[in-house]
């Protein structure tokens, strides 16, 4: 049996190495220790029907995970809507969730080398891996779940970033007598949307997504310019003041994270698979990032097996599935914010109508 190699720390590499125990595989997972944040995430039905997959439903516990008591949202008009009652989901603590599922993996018969890969190069018959120490390793196929940095990925992936779209954020504790629901608000504005979830520990996230470019001087260095950017919306101000958050919004700088949305034309390289952001990272506004993330994993690692076999058909089909399924992301991402027509004429807004009647995969400067 082929020796497999996964590259990463995050959800899908411990996934796609949870998937290879499972199958009877003594993994290679080269993960460097990182410091993970929770920006506040929701975790699907979808997903948690990947963790039972995976024998891990039971890492949604009070710790990682707070059930979700809706959707709400400002878009389109000035109304404040609640999205139809769908099956149950959760809002996620992401650092608590991965650090639960690397305890499991632990206790899985894995070789784990908590080190960084400087390089990785093709061979006929595998992957040659060299790691930050010196010692070069040898591996019948590799799974790149490295992040939006993709290691692996050089001119023939054809990456591509096809936005600006950043995150200012920072996750905020609740006042002990507050008692907020488990809901998620976003509100559109013109210099994007906002973003406002729980997350278990009694805290709560704010964001603001919108361009790099567009962000208004000191907004990234200023939790008082910051929150004055929420100081005329409908929903979200409302919100931080009912439960007291809009002085403690303003009292730290807020933190700022890459969101763009990042395609491949190509996910497979000889032995190596790419999955989680590392094959692509798509905005969040319609992304299922979690369920992604472990679908990816996984469907790699089942397909990593076949291919170490001489068997492509499980590659290729991976490949194709991932493909197919980030063209109906863009589909749907592009009506979601064609469904915004109050701010048509700002520049964030105009950006997403221009893209929409392009080709999906355009590449815009930096």
């Amino acid at each position: 049996m082929g020796r497999i190699a996964v590259i990463g720390a995050g959800v899908a590499a411990l996934a796609a190495a949870r998937s290879l125990v499972l199958a009877g595989r003594r993994p290679l997972l080269i993960a460097p220790d990182r410091e993970v944040i929770s920006r506040g995430e929701t975790l699907s039905p979808a997903a948690a029907a990947l963790l039972a997959r995976l024998q891990w439903a039971d890492l949604l516990d009070a710790e990682s995970a707070l059930p979700s008591e809706g959707r709400f949202s400002v878009w389109g008009d000035g109304t404040l809507r609640r999205a139809a009652q769908g099956e149950d989901a959760w809002h996620l603590d992401r650092a608590s969730f991965e650090r639960q599922m690397r305890t499991k993996l632990n206790n899985d018969p894995i070789e784990c080398h908590p080190i960084i890969i400087t390089m990785l190069v093709h061979h006929c018959d595998g992957v040659v891996l060299e790691l930050g120490d010196g010692r070069v390793v040898f591996a019948d196929a590799a799974i790149d779940c490295s992040g939006r940095a993709a290691l692996s990925s050089g001119t023939a992936a054809g990456r591509r970033r096809t936005d600006r779209l950043v995150a200012v954020w920072r996750v905020l504790d609740l006042p002990d007598d507050t008692e907020p629901a488990a809901a998620t608000l976003i509100e559109a504005v013109a210099l994007g949307w906002w973003y406002m979830a729980p997350l278990p520990g009694h805290r709560m996230m704010l964001g603001l997504f919108t361009d790099t470019d567009l962000l208004p001087p000191g907004a990234a260095q200023d939790g008082t310019i910051w929150t004055s950017l929420a100081a005329s919306t409908l929903a979200i101000a409302p919100r931080l003041r009912s439960l007291g958050l809009d002085a403690t919004a303003a009292d730290a700088p807020p933190q700022v994270a890459p969101a763009a949305t990042v395609t491949a034309s190509r996910l497979i390289e000889g032995r190596i698979l790419r999955a989680g952001d590392a094959a692509a990272a798509l905005d969040p506004l319609g992304a299922n990032g979690l369920a992604t993330a472990l679908w990816s994993g996984m469907a790699a690692a089942e397909a990593a097996l076949t291919l170490t076999d001489g068997d492509p058909e499980r590659a290729d089909a991976y490949e194709r599935d991932y493909l197919q399924g980030i063209a109906q992301h863009l589909v749907t991402q592009q009506a979601m914010y064609a469904a915004e027509p109050r701010f048509a004429d700002a520049p964030f807004w105009q950006r997403r109508r221009t893209v929409a009647s392009s080709h999906p995969n355009q590449e815009i400067s930096p």
